[in-house]
């Protein structure tokens, strides 16, 4: 492989598809169009159930190639957040979140009567409780 330099991002498995997932079309826009098959073969894996590391690592390393610096960790935090923590008394709130389960991304359902879609797998997000 090219050494694109060292880390790729690192955090959780979940943490990194809903990053994947909240801006894949920024991620995309980035990847020069040469680059684009290598782009999809990687996602293609993550789409997989195998373990994410091996992809995580590859999309870094491109997004550095790609001329992003920081590679992955340059699209953290995407889509994550932004929702109250459960208090005992209070009820639960309504996010979208990952269709197959496999990201930590959470939308607020609040005001949003149509859900956003999964950047991954182009599948809409489903309301959920979430406490």
């Amino acid at each position: 492989m090219n050494d694109a330099g060292t880390g790729d991002g690192n955090g959780g498995s979940t943490a990194m598809y809903s990053d994947v997932c909240a801006r894949l079309d920024e991620i995309r826009g980035v990847v020069p169009t040469d680059r684009r098959p290598e782009l999809e073969e990687i996602l293609a894996a993550l789409r997989g159930s195998g373990d994410p590391s091996g992809p995580r690592t590859e999309l870094h390393r491109l997004l550095r190639l790609s001329g992003v610096a920081a590679g992955l960790r340059a699209f953290r935090g995407a889509g994550i957040g932004g929702l109250p923590a459960a208090v005992e008394g209070h009820p639960v709130v309504e996010a979208y979140v990952c269709p197959r389960g496999r990201c930590d991304r959470r939308s607020p359902a609040r005001n949003q009567p149509v859900p956003p879609v999964c950047g991954l797998y182009g599948e809409p997000l489903c309301r959920r409780g979430v406490s």
